[in-house]
């Protein structure tokens, strides 16, 4: 199989891994399965999701086998729970209850489970994203990447189990914040930047006034958008004042939201976000979490075709658990870079995703 890029689809190529989306014009989940001829409509209403950047294809004379990193099940629930939850925080005559808490406490479980299970195996923002509304797939993908990195440390079940329901939660005061502003295309004005920089404060407090959650939980959801540098906001802390967790939901928020398809901005490649992330160790994030988050996610999802600095052209069969932006990578004659062995390859880098000849694609 190959991983494509939505732009790189055409009708009639073969799904090699399920696909689970949200189609907002028909209101409904849209789930293609396996081995599902693509058709210029699921294309479109791929596209139109906003959520499903690619998918996998299967192709000709390759051996690329990719493991899910969350199962489809868990994820299709992880949304419900959070959307359930959210209505419920936005009603003030009802507000956030200890049912709702106890659904996320579950979710958070089942994800610990599935990636402490799968442990070697590193995360592929392609692989976590499924609906098209942005507030809840977001908290998700954040979750599974704070959880991911909570692992790596060496965080206890107690502590992961806070870490992931703060990955959860930590947007829902967005739902408090007019969507206008949530999907403005142009620059904020300083009084609507104010409105959404009050979303974490929103959405902490109201948990706690209910005593729903954790006081290091609490710090999570109120305290992900401090920085390192004491930049942030809402209290500008810096540096060891901010909580551990809403350090590590720092890294894993700023990555999922530099990856995600926006109303003002288009999504940035999993290799360039990431760079983005390096680039701001120890002046916006923790190095240290920096470190462990390079350690779990894969920039280049295994399957992709990649052009490398020789002109040469590869698929991306096993990622670099040390170097994530120097996979194992095989030509299309055979050969094979490992680009993670500096002494040998040292002067070979990807350049970019490759595009395709689609006519080497099975299309039945």
């Amino acid at each position: 199989m190959v991983y494509l890029r939505n732009t790189d689809l055409t009708s009639g190529m073969c799904l090699a891994r399920d696909i689970t989306f949200f189609d907002s014009s028909a209101g409904s989940v849209v789930t293609l399965k396996t081995g599902t001829k693509l058709t210029d409509m699921n294309i479109t209403q791929m596209n139109r999701s906003g959520a499903v950047e690619g998918a996998y294809i299967s192709a000709e004379n390759s051996e690329v086998r990719v493991i899910s990193s969350i199962n489809s099940e868990i994820k299709q629930n992880a949304i419900s729970n959070i959307h359930s939850l959210a209505d419920n925080f936005m009603d003030s005559g009802k507000g956030v209850t200890q049912s709702d808490i106890d659904k996320i406490g579950d979710t958070t479980e089942q994800l610990i489970d599935e990636l402490a299970d799968k442990k070697d195996i590193l995360i592929n923002i392609a692989d976590i994203k499924m609906y098209d509304d942005y507030t809840f797939h977001h908290s998700l993908s954040v979750a599974i990447m704070a959880i991911a990195i909570g692992l790596e440390m060496g965080l206890d079940r107690s502590m992961l189990e806070e870490l992931g329901t703060a990955g959860l939660l930590h947007d829902i005061g967005k739902t408090s914040v007019p969507i206008d502003i949530i999907n403005k295309k142009g620059r904020l004005t300083d009084e609507e930047y104010n409105i959404i920089r009050m979303h974490p404060i929103y959405a902490a407090n109201h948990l706690k006034e209910r005593h729903l959650v954790s006081e290091a939980c609490f710090c999570g959801i109120i305290e992900h958008h401090e920085r390192w540098d004491g930049s942030g906001y809402p209290f500008k802390l810096k540096e060891g004042q901010i909580h551990p967790y809403a350090r590590i939901l720092a890294v894993a928020d700023v990555y999922d939201a530099l990856t995600s398809n926006r109303p003002y901005r288009i999504p940035a490649p999993p290799s360039e976000a990431i760079e983005f992330i390096m680039g701001g160790s120890g002046s916006h994030f923790d190095d240290e979490i920096v470190r462990a988050f390079l350690r779990k996610v894969a920039p280049y999802p295994t399957g992709s075709k990649v052009t490398l600095s020789t002109g040469e052209v590869g698929t991306v069969i096993k990622n670099n658990n040390e170097h994530p932006l120097r996979p194992l990578v095989s030509l299309e004659d055979g050969r094979l870079y490992d680009l993670g062995r500096t002494d040998a390859n040292m002067n070979i880098v990807i350049t970019g995703l490759y595009e395709p000849d689609s006519a080497r694609l099975i299309h039945g």
